[in-house]
């Protein structure tokens, strides 16, 4: 028992002498976008990997001296969201649903502790202060789930969304949408399940979708559909009624390769990913390019097939850079 204290000691040592509180980071340059002398107007602030960027180093060293030497890491992040209270929610599409805890500095997968089905190849999610809502192709269905994992209800029978991408919660008016980019629709229910309208069949005109990805609401209602196929972005009414439309197929800033998670700021900026351009352009709420942030890199300053994203309500960019195995964060900045 004396020796085993002796290596503790030592292990902590060691954890404070080479990482610990004493010691000094270089400063980093800051990456922005625009680059300078433009005044920055987004800001790449901090990336999620894995639990293991939460343990300080002695905790590390005392979970290795225990046995433990894995925790809990991003694979393959799909669909991101978050409650607003401190919690983002990430799907990963080869091991299940995982939460972040930024409050307490937790990073946790979320088993589902009373289901007879598996929850490990999650596609779309979306979450309040008390519930998750998840879309499992396997199933066919959404369910619903409690933070810490209690199965609380059932969308659709089995079998009715084949591969439900995107699911969008509009806390404002209730409404859950479901976007399913086989049944080439979005399907629109209370957030209790009570189904409302759908939007959209196949084809090519307008409010037609040829493979849908995502899909955002604004606070005033409207619906922002990425209709990835044909390589644009349709907005309709609360109602589901189309509006208008903006975007084409092209290589040109502005233009869609390969458009997937979307976004919209609390003035209607409409943010936009895209996985072959490896990159998210901003636009106006008229479709009028304003920026584009990232390239293709492993680095902080882009991406390698991103798929989703996510705005919170202190205006910060949570997007899922998927063959990175990571979650990127950026912080929209406030300018005059």
């Amino acid at each position: 028992m004396k020796k085993f204290s002796i290596i503790v000691l030592c292990a902590v040592s060691l954890a404070f002498l080479f990482g610990g509180c004493g010691g000094s980071k270089q400063s980093e340059k800051a990456i922005v976008w625009p680059d300078p002398p433009d005044t920055a107007r987004i800001k790449y602030i901090g990336t999620y990997r894995s639990e293991d960027q939460f343990k300080s180093s002695v905790g590390k060293s005392l979970e290795g001296l225990g046995g433990k030497n894995s925790w809990f890491s991003f694979s393959r992040p799909f669909d991101v969201t978050g409650d607003n209270h401190g919690h983002i929610f990430v799907t990963d599409a080869a091991q299940g649903i995982f939460m972040i805890d930024e409050n307490k500095s937790e990073f946790s997968k979320i088993e589902c502790k009373t289901c007879t089905f598996k929850t490990n190849n999650p596609r779309g999610i979306a979450a309040d202060s008390n519930r998750i809502f998840v879309g499992l192709p396997d199933l066919g269905q959404v369910v619903v789930l409690s933070h810490t994992g209690e199965l609380l209800d059932t969308i659709g029978r089995r079998g009715t969304f084949p591969n439900p991408l995107d699911i969008v919660l509009d806390t404002v008016r209730h409404r859950l949408f479901v976007v399913d980019n086989r049944l080439h629709q979005v399907r629109v229910f209370t957030d209790h399940g009570d189904s409302l309208f759908s939007i959209g069949t196949r084809g090519y005109g307008d409010g037609e979708f040829n493979f849908p990805q995502s899909l955002a609401v604004d606070k005033f209602g409207t619906i922002y559909v990425v209709d990835a196929f044909n390589f644009r972005v349709e907005i309709f009414d609360t109602n589901g009624t189309f509006v208008r439309k903006f975007g084409k197929q092209g290589d040109r800033w502005g233009d869609f390769a390969m458009p997937k998670g979307i976004a919209v700021t609390a003035d209607t900026n409409i943010y936009l990913l895209d996985a072959q351009h490896h990159h998210f352009q901003i636009f106006n709420n008229q479709g009028e390019l304003l920026l584009f942030v990232g390239k293709y890199s492993a680095q902080n300053d882009g991406f390698i097939n991103p798929v989703s994203m996510f705005i919170d309500n202190r205006n910060r960019v949570y997007v899922t850079d998927q063959l990175n195995a990571r979650v990127q964060i950026f912080q929209i900045l406030q300018t005059q």
